[in-house]
């Protein structure tokens, strides 16, 4: 008889679909199945007009069949958390969607008990606002180390918590619903609550991991900077207030994300000198709304400056939008010396790809390259000289598992999945436009599978098989 862990290692390595096969088997293996299989929930309330946002969808029958479905089958989940309590240990991450009509009674105080009988839940991710998170902030339990929120409820409801590691207070920017507009998120309408909230989460936390709207970075403590290994800023406002201060304090930060209306001014003062953020490896930079006349004169010289240096970056999102081509393949150029990048997603403009740009842009494709997001200016007449050169330089990295391609131009992506699948045989994830694909090439017919929009929508960490996948397409 083996060891309980080296079970729970061997079955680890077993793909998702096979491992319900170990329920049946023995007490042993089934509760090593259970942890693996249950360590995740999912929890859906959804009806009506806020159903419809959720699901991606206008049709109303559709909406009353999975809003069903789902609200049953959660009841069931959460009725055998609350009346089993070793079932609730196994739960670790519970992702909850928030979307009904109606006085949403049952669902905050069904949540409410099993939030209070998950004593081992590490993460909980709260989409929507239906019913609003304010109503089972008290039942979190203590436990609880990542935590993600659509706006801050009254921070004294959440008092009881001192282990949080990863914040995210707000989430301003929502999914595109429409698959050809090239934006990566829509504003939110709902109340993002008063800033200074934050901080009082923040004063009983060791808060290593933050995601947090710009308008917060002048109340951030400078112990906390001290701390930081991982930040996100959502720029809502045009204006970056306080970077100075990130710049000179956070010596620990590994991870840096900037989205959102960036004024140009804020470029001149990206750090060249890799003296400072000396640790940093992953760095994304997300605009929106530049002129092409914007990205060169005010961003662009500056952007190639801060990565010429950027030696020991292994993850890099550059998106601006206006880049004209010539600026893109100078920036490709730069992007190219970075010898330990392994992850790269580029948004190379509106300009049409000619063939030349083409060679030239895959040329500078890092060989050590393990996911790659293109936005690109799809159009009929060019797709075979634009894509071919592309293809040719994709099939020679031998560790790409996950490709997503999106089109700016006037056509959307003319690939289908299959055929990527098919080309490149190493991809386990497919992206195009805003759909993903998995690949199970363990499967006997391993046609990649399409994910549920509204799982795309709310994706979470837990959803993708490689951190590297999940931080490329965090924020589409």
């Amino acid at each position: 008889m083996l060891p309980v862990e080296l079970y729970a290692e061997i079955a680890g390595w077993l793909p998702s679909k096979d491992r319900h096969v170990m329920l049946g088997v023995s007490r042993q293996l089934h509760d090593v199945a259970l942890r693996l299989i249950f360590q995740t929930i999912r929890i859906y309330f959804m009806y009506g007009v806020h159903g419809s946002d959720m699901l991606h969808t206008e049709s109303n029958r559709y909406v009353q069949e999975t809003s069903d479905f789902c609200s049953n089958r959660s009841w069931e989940v959460l009725q055998h958390i609350i009346a089993t309590p070793s079932f609730a240990r196994v739960v670790r991450t519970l992702s909850v969607h928030a979307f009904t009509d109606g006085p949403q009674i049952y669902e905050h105080r069904t949540l409410s008990l099993a939030l209070k009988s998950m004593h081992n839940l590490h993460s909980l991710y709260y989409h929507g606002q239906n019913p609003s998170f304010e109503k089972v902030a008290a039942s979190v339990p203590p436990s609880l180390r990542f935590l993600c929120l659509q706006s801050m409820p009254d921070p004294q409801l959440l008092s009881h918590l001192h282990q949080l590691q990863w914040l995210q207070a707000t989430t301003p920017f929502l999914y595109v619903r429409d698959q050809k507009l090239d934006r990566i998120f829509a504003e939110c309408t709902y109340d993002l609550g008063d800033p200074h909230d934050i901080v009082v989460v923040l004063n009983s936390n060791l808060i290593r991991q933050l995601s947090v709207l710009a308008t917060h970075l002048p109340l951030l403590p400078i112990w906390l900077y001290n701390n930081l290994t991982v930040l996100d800023i959502c720029v809502t406002d045009w204006e970056i207030v306080g970077m100075e201060l990130l710049f000179r304090h956070a010596v620990q930060l590994r991870e840096l994300s900037l989205v959102g209306y960036i004024e140009p001014s804020f470029f001149p003062h990206l750090p060249a000198d890799p003296e400072t953020l000396p640790n940093l490896t992953s760095f994304r930079l997300s605009c929106e709304l530049w002129d092409e006349e914007a990205v060169a004169v005010s961003i662009a010289p500056y952007l190639v400056a801060f990565l010429e240096r950027r030696v020991d970056l292994e993850r890099l999102y550059i998106r601006l939008p206006g880049i004209s081509l010539p600026f893109a393949l100078i920036l490709a150029t730069a992007i190219a010396k970075l010898q330990r990048l392994r992850v790269l997603g580029f948004h190379i403009g509106y300009e049409p790809l000619h063939e030349a740009a083409a060679h030239q842009l895959a040329g500078h494709f890092s060989t050590h390259l393990q996911a790659l997001h293109l936005v690109l200016p799809w159009m009929s007449e060019l797709h075979v000289r634009t894509w071919y050169p592309l293809l040719a330089k994709l099939q020679r990295l031998e560790d790409l598992s996950f490709l997503s391609l999106f089109s700016s131009g006037e056509d959307p992506v003319p690939i289908h999945p299959m055929e990527l699948a098919t080309d490149l045989p190493r991809l386990r994830l497919v992206g195009l436009q805003r759909s993903l694909f998995t690949i199970d090439r363990d499967a006997e017919d391993w046609e990649p599978k399409l994910w549920t929009p509204w799982k795309v929508k709310y994706c979470i960490r837990e959803d993708f098989e490689s951190e590297d996948h999940w931080w490329l397409f965090r924020y589409h």
